[in-house]
């Protein structure tokens, strides 16, 4: 999510003239608030100075996101989907061709890959990187949150298809101690690579913290991640 992009700040040349007045004010807000951010962290960060920075009213900050986390998920989503755009990677939510599926190491790795621009984009900005994790976790139903939310859903399900695609390589190594097992009435194709996505990517933001926190009792983050992907492909390599 490091991609810098300026097509979230650059006004379109086919809007009108209100209308591109109105993208000029949210890209000078978007670029204002994202070097502050960026130079003071959130807590030092005021919505005045953003605007100030803008060169706007302080009203029109708050027309554009209500509270100074609204801005802060204005400025990720805005990074977020830059990331999206610039990554071309169509394979990630193909089904699996039978026959071609990886071996659990593999998907793990290929997991990692996946989060590893979250993971480097939140140790750099440890402390508003607290505070994304904690909007994306327990925020208030805001517009701009539910826009970083889609980002989040989009990743979980770029996760799970890996997952997906691992699964066919446990079947070999547990199918005969399972055959004949009745498959339980609510469980549903993919069930368990869903949950397996959802628990890595709240696992990542949570162990991050614990890391910002030094609640990690000296290891290194990356090979706590690690262990916990490794854990998630097993998991839902077995959940057959």
């Amino acid at each position: 999510m490091e991609t810098r992009d300026d097509t979230e700040l650059a006004p379109s040349a086919t809007l009108g003239r209100r209308e591109r007045a109105k993208a000029e004010k949210r890209a000078r807000i978007l670029a204002a608030a994202r070097a502050l951010f960026e130079e003071r962290g959130f807590e030092r960060t005021s919505m005045s100075e953003v605007a100030r920075a803008a060169d706007v009213a302080e009203g029109t900050v708050f027309q554009y996101a209500a509270t100074k986390v609204e801005l802060l998920m204005m400025v990720v989503d805005a990074l977020w989907g830059a990331h999206e755009r610039a990554t071309t990677t169509p394979s990630l939510s193909a089904p699996a061709v039978p026959g071609t599926a990886t071996a659990g190491g593999e998907t793990a790795d290929r997991i990692a890959e996946l989060i590893s621009p979250l993971v480097t984009a939140m140790r750099r900005w440890s402390e508003l990187a607290t505070w994304v994790a904690r909007e994306i976790l327990f925020g208030a139903d805001m517009p701009h949150r539910r826009r970083v939310l889609d980002h989040v859903d989009r990743l979980e399900g770029q996760i799970a298809a890996r997952l997906q695609d691992g699964r066919a390589d446990a079947s070999g190594a547990i199918g005969a101690a399972r055959d004949g097992a009745t498959r339980t009435a609510d469980e549903e194709p993919g069930a368990a690579a869903a949950a397996g996505a959802r628990l890595i990517v709240a696992g990542v933001l949570a162990e991050l913290n614990r890391s910002r926190q030094r609640r990690i009792d000296g290891e290194d983050v990356d090979v706590v991640l690690r262990r916990l992907i490794d854990l998630v492909v097993a998991g839902a390599g077995a959940a057959r």
